[in-house]
């Protein structure tokens, strides 16, 4: 690709000196034909377009002929000097455009360091693990050994290679031991206040039963598969949040991203600012709250708080096993669960549509009625749309 570009700038700057030329080949060329020329910019980048870089080459061949161009007189300039100029000129200006696309290339540039595997001896009697990430992702699963293993990858960014190398290797993780574990990266600034990226890769150990707590500020979370743990806390403040499986109860946090949390066996509690929930097959309590997204839970099989101020709230389950309270000040709220459950029903829809196939009253933008023995209260409230529909 460099050397047809170079043959296409070339024709195109040779082009430009014929049209000047005007009548004949080997006629006077007036210098006043060649006086607009004044200087060679240096190309800002690897986007720069053909027709830029050729404007760039004839200006720069103007700028090498300097009898043409000292005063602007009726001198004339032979046509081969005029075409030797705008080659040199030509290439000298390829040349500068290749150097400053290879430093934006290098610029760019992403490199990735593995540092192994750090291994921490969890003694008897830890009460609790704090995994603490300041930019970059933490994973978290189950393994079969004694030890929590930490695998290393540090990924710097705009950096020379020789730059990343020496950042990379003043990055790591450190470990301070005791009844509350705790695991934190370290890193050091570079460039513009730029910082690494540190990504762990966490495996807990088999049957343990200390409190588990993982925090970024940026970056994802994410555990699964994990069978065996004390009360689990995942909160990050820029990324998403997920928990696939957990074992005991867990607490999910995050001011700027999604939560998704599935097949918990326990209680569940999620907090958000800005982003959506979904949450599937929960068998404790769900409490979710969020102010600027989307609520989705489907089979929470115990009692369910759903509040969001801004967003749609959508709640099904094959079963009523506690009182539902949903709640939407902006947007839809849609439920469903089985006919036959036992419950008591007070809905209500401010100004927006009501629905509903359930043997229940609809009147002043209220829905309520008592269902079989009544056992659960489920209580909705929306001003926008409001749909309240048996489980299919």
């Amino acid at each position: 690709m460099k050397l047809n570009w170079k043959w296409l700038l070339l024709g195109a700057a040779l082009a430009v000196v014929f049209f000047y030329i005007g009548k004949g080949y080997g006629g006077p060329v007036q210098a006043r034909q060649l006086s607009g020329a004044n200087s060679v910019s240096e190309p800002t980048g690897v986007s720069a377009s053909a027709t830029d870089v050729v404007s760039e080459a004839t200006s720069a061949a103007a700028e090498s002929a300097p009898d043409a161009v000292s005063e602007a007189t009726t001198d004339s300039v032979s046509v081969p000097g005029v075409i030797s100029d705008v080659i040199s000129a030509a290439s000298t200006v390829i040349g500068s455009w290749q150097t400053g696309a290879e430093g934006m290339s290098a610029g760019n540039a992403r490199y990735s360091f593995d540092k192994g595997i750090t291994r921490v001896d969890v003694p008897e009697g830890t009460e609790s693990i704090s995994i603490a990430n300041t930019n970059g992702k933490i994973e978290m699963k189950q393994g079969n050994g004694k030890d929590i293993e930490i695998h290393t990858t540090v990924v710097v960014n705009q950096a020379t290679a020789e730059e990343a190398r020496t950042i990379a290797d003043k990055a790591g993780v450190k470990v301070s031991g005791g009844a509350q574990l705790e695991i934190k990266t370290y890193s050091e600034p570079y460039g513009n206040i730029h910082y690494p990226n540190l990504e762990l890769t966490v495996t807990l150990p088999k049957g343990m039963k200390a409190d588990l707590q993982a925090k970024t500020k940026n970056g994802n979370l994410s555990l699964s598969d994990v069978s065996s743990t004390g009360k689990i806390k995942l909160s990050s403040v820029n990324g998403n949040v997920t928990a696939f499986g957990p074992p005991k109860d867990i607490s999910l946090h995050t001011v700027n991203g999604n939560v998704e949390v599935s097949e918990a066996k326990a209680n569940v509690d999620i907090s958000l600012t800005n982003g959506n929930v979904k949450a599937e097959q929960i068998a404790g309590t769900l409490v979710a709250e969020t102010t600027n997204g989307n609520l989705t839970v489907k089979d929470a099989l115990a009692a369910i708080e759903a509040v969001t101020v801004a967003g749609n709230i959508h709640v099904e389950s094959r079963k009523v096993g506690g009182d539902w309270r949903v709640t939407s000040t902006v947007g839809d709220a849609e439920l469903a669960w089985p006919e036959n459950a036992g419950v008591v029903v007070n809905a209500k829809s401010a100004l927006g549509e009501m629905d509903t196939d359930f043997p229940l009253t609809v009147k002043n933008h209220k829905i309520s009625g008592k269902i079989g023995e009544g056992t659960y209260q489920i209580h909705a409230q929306s001003m926008a749309g409001l749909s309240l529909m048996k489980k299919k």
